[in-house]
């Protein structure tokens, strides 16, 4: 693969790589490594077993070729999520600052989709705390959505909205992700289209577009709460001198970023801390800018707001609802699409949140109380809080699971009980049929099948 490149990239890429000019452009002409990550709380996909460990973070894998991911069950059960090793560093850094956040920490993935760094922060909370991840654009953001609900936790809410609404919510984040929009120069060898839109002025664009992120969103980051900043270009203009730009602007401080030699990043130093820099001729990953910084200044705790008590609704809680989840204490809301669970706990952060930002989803979407019967949604199948014993289960081979993936009925087993059924593969939810007797009718949401003919 020989890339065409800019001049005016090549000239400053020069004075950044000094002697080793030559390795960047090899590892650029090279192939792109292939990495995912497996989520925590669902079945570890068996042909995963024996790969190679991403070394920043424990449920990081390296494959030795890109498969077909639209042809994995456990891809769509959301049992891993593809995602590029560099950027898994958030996970490393996510766990240093473990002990210096509060039990249940409210977090902010600001420019979430599609996905990959939202779904990492949710693993590292587990189930505690709250997770909201935001997108302004449309189709990306319903995106992110989906990938949210497949990723499998309640602690969560998706938003859409511009970054400046979120500074009516003064002090309300511990800790807050920003991976800005950039000139997208770390991506150059997996995508070709970032070389055709790449120039000086756009990069300089971008620089000043991350500033007005950055400052639009800070109000709602709490006095002593973590900004992770990243990037995926090598430009200085959009990473050190951000970070300088903050710095000078909010006293943000940088803070020192110390990982083990051998991982082959970089310190870039910038006033007393750092951020790192990954380049592709160092580290097995494409490449990728982070640093770390924390607020000195501003609204040191946010007042969690109780819920409020909603008048009384004509129609009352389907007394099904329960009987669905594990147990724990929810919030039961009937949204346009059907029922809601939401942790009760953290119900008035929910209720604040939906009077400032636009907020696309939370929690979990249980279903549709009908007439004379429960109509369960098919992210409830793939969420971690379904009860193991609310529904028959049927688990499907291969060809059977892709077929259900793709939209087709399936053929009934003789002794399985009529009614709602939850589909499996090799133990990881899939979804949700209706057995009517010999055939199981597919319930799988048709946004999300599989479009490609399927191997004979």
């Amino acid at each position: 693969m020989t890339l065409i490149l800019p001049e005016a990239f090549r000239s400053r890429i020069a004075a950044q790589m000094g002697s080793e000019l030559q390795l960047f452009f090899q590892a650029l002409e090279a192939q792109a490594p292939v990495s995912l990550r497996l989520n925590p709380q669902k079945v570890s996909p068996p042909h995963f077993d024996q790969t190679e460990m991403v070394p920043w973070c424990a449920s990081g894998r390296y494959l030795p070729e890109k498969p077909v991911y639209t042809l994995d069950p456990f891809f769509h059960a959301g049992c891993y999520y593809p995602q590029e090793a560099s950027s898994m560093v958030l996970d490393w850094i996510l766990k240093q600052l473990d002990d210096r956040l509060p039990d249940d920490p409210v977090l902010l993935d600001l420019c979430g989709a599609p996905g990959g760094k939202s779904t990492l922060m949710s693993a590292f909370l587990a189930g505690s705390g709250l997770l909201v991840s935001n997108e302004v654009i449309k189709s990306r953001a319903n995106i992110l959505a989906e990938n949210m609900a497949k990723w499998g936790q309640v602690n969560q809410v998706v938003t859409r909205s511009d970054p400046s609404a979120f500074s009516a919510l003064e002090g309300l984040f511990d800790l807050m992700v920003v991976d800005a929009p950039c000139s997208g120069e770390g991506m150059f060898r997996k995508d070709v289209r970032a070389i055709e839109e790449w120039s000086s002025d756009n990069a300089r664009h971008c620089a000043l577009r991350q500033q007005r992120i950055l400052s639009a969103a800070w109000p709602a980051l709490k006095q002593g709460g973590y900004l992770i900043y990243s990037t995926c270009t090598f430009n200085p203009e959009e990473n050190e001198a951000n970070l300088t730009w903050l710095a000078a602007e909010y006293g943000a401080e940088i803070l020192p970023l110390r990982v083990p030699e051998d991982w082959g990043t970089v310190a870039l130093p910038v006033g007393q801390g750092n951020g790192l820099a990954f380049y592709p001729h160092k580290v097995k990953g494409e490449g990728f800018f982070v640093a770390l910084l924390r607020k000195t200044s501003g609204v040191s705790a946010f007042s969690a707001p109780k819920a409020e008590k909603k008048k009384a609704r004509k129609a009352a809680v389907p007394t099904e609802l329960n009987r669905l989840l594990v147990s724990g204490a929810w919030h039961f809301e009937e949204a346009q699409e059907g029922w809601r669970a939401f942790p009760a706990e953290q119900q008035g952060l929910l209720q604040l949140l939906q009077r400032h930002v636009d907020v696309l989803s939370y929690g979990v979407l249980l279903g549709q109380a009908l007439k004379a019967h429960w109509v369960p949604a098919a992210e409830l199948a793939l969420n971690t809080s379904l009860h193991p014993g609310a529904f028959p289960g049927y688990e499907l081979d291969l060809s059977a699971a892709l077929r259900y993936l793709k939209g087709e009925a399936l053929e009934a087993p003789p002794d399985l009980p009529r009614g709602y059924v939850l589909l499996s593969y090799a133990g990881a939810a899939l979804g949700f049929g209706k057995n009517i007797g010999r055939r199981i009718n597919n319930l799988f949401p048709a946004p999300w099948r599989i479009r490609m003919s399927l191997p004979q």
